[in-house]
């Protein structure tokens, strides 16, 4: 298995900023939300720095106390951290554009806001501010301040209960594989009204509200309300662009759906959680392995804007994040290349947002790759 020392040199002509900020709020259940994020921006200039630190040594610690971990990899090893990433701490913002667009990434639950670098740089590279949230109790992360947080036993047995849940497990043996559309929209509601999604479904509404509350705090660092280098400089007026991979999937068109500041959101291989009845109103893009059209068909059924589901062959579920560079367990690979992976993920990312934000003439569906597959393309207005 190829390993790698350094992320690939983004593709765009920016150097990329990264730099780091803290946020708490009391949620909607009352719960007290200290959130990190990492929000990655075009430069122009590395201003003679060294790389940013790819993850914080403390929080790969963290990942291997995590009772997933424990249970289903133990004393296995994923991933190193030990890489060299493509971006680099506190830079000036750009001064070629006078504003810059905004885009979210929203990792997979267990895992770290730095598992989008590699996507969160290329697409701050082509011009794009990309902040990714650590959520209290479904990721892992270390804050400003110092301190860690972990995933909660609670977020963790919630998982575990659903991958193990035998009407789940029932219904995963009964998925076919490019399934015609009744039988995926079918299978699709079997699954979401599963009791035992209520509880996951409440934790992406709390991701989901952790976006919210930091796309409030976007609107006053633009506005000069809180001092930053971003005062004047967002691109806000057109909307926000949401890209989510595994878990976070739900969160990003939960956050279509309830937001009207965002204009379009991406899900990479992941479900529908907490969508069962929901008319997103925002153009929304699934690129995923089969036979996951069975847990989202119902997304496009009921999006009353266009949606896209691609299928990708030879591919494995971490494939969409930064483990197809840093992954040092060939269990969790698929069989496409690292880079081809991520030139597709970067590529399908970049022509959506710059169609639906941006109104470039850039398509989706113009996109060659081999075992891409356009499998349905709905809109319902």
């Amino acid at each position: 298995m190829k390993t790698y020392d350094a992320f690939p040199e983004p593709i765009g002509g920016y150097t990329v900023g990264r730099t780091q900020m803290d946020f708490e709020y009391t949620a909607s259940d009352h719960s007290k939300r200290e959130l990190t994020a990492f929000v990655y921006y075009p430069s122009d200039s590395s201003e003679g720095k060294t790389t940013s630190t790819y993850m914080f040594p403390e929080v790969y610690e963290m990942f291997n106390e995590q009772p997933l971990i424990t249970a289903y990899l133990k004393g296995k090893d994923v991933f190193s951290i030990d890489i060299k990433t493509q971006c680099y701490d506190d830079l000036a913002l750009s001064g070629k554009e006078k504003r810059y667009p905004v885009l979210f990434y929203v990792c997979g639950g267990g895992g770290s806001p730095e598992w989008g670098t590699v996507i969160c740089t290329d697409l701050a590279s082509m011009g794009y501010v990309v902040v990714s949230i650590g959520h209290q109790n479904s990721t892992m992360y270390k804050r400003k301040d110092g301190r860690l947080f972990n995933v909660s036993k609670d977020f963790s047995d919630v998982i575990m209960a659903f991958s193990e849940d035998p009407e789940m497990l029932a219904l995963a043996g009964k998925m076919e594989m490019r399934p015609d559309d009744e039988t995926a929209i079918e299978m699709c509601h079997n699954v979401l009204t599963l009791p035992i999604l209520a509880k996951l479904t409440e934790y992406s509404e709390l991701q989901a509200e952790d976006v919210r509350y930091v796309a409030d705090y976007l609107y006053k660092l633009d506005s000069g309300e809180l001092n930053s280098i971003f005062k004047g400089r967002l691109l806000l007026d057109i909307g926000m662009g949401i890209v989510g991979h595994s878990y976070g999937g739900p969160t990003t068109a939960i956050v279509c759906r309830d937001d009207d500041r965002f204009a379009c959101g991406i899900g990479l291989d992941s479900g529908a959680f907490g969508l069962l009845d929901s008319d997103l109103k925002k153009p929304f893009l699934l690129l995923f392995c089969e036979p996951n059209y069975n847990m989202n068909a119902i997304i496009g059924a009921n999006n009353s804007m266009e949606t896209y589901y691609f299928s990708v062959d030879r591919v494995a579920h971490l494939d969409y994040c930064d483990i197809v560079f840093t992954s040092v367990n060939e269990e969790l690979r698929g069989e496409r290349d690292a880079m081809e992976m991520r030139n597709l993920v970067t590529d399908y990312t970049k022509n959506f947002f710059d169609h639906y934000l941006l109104q470039k003439a850039a398509s989706v569906e113009s996109l060659a790759y081999d075992g891409v597959d356009l499998i349905k393309k709905t809109s319902n207005k």
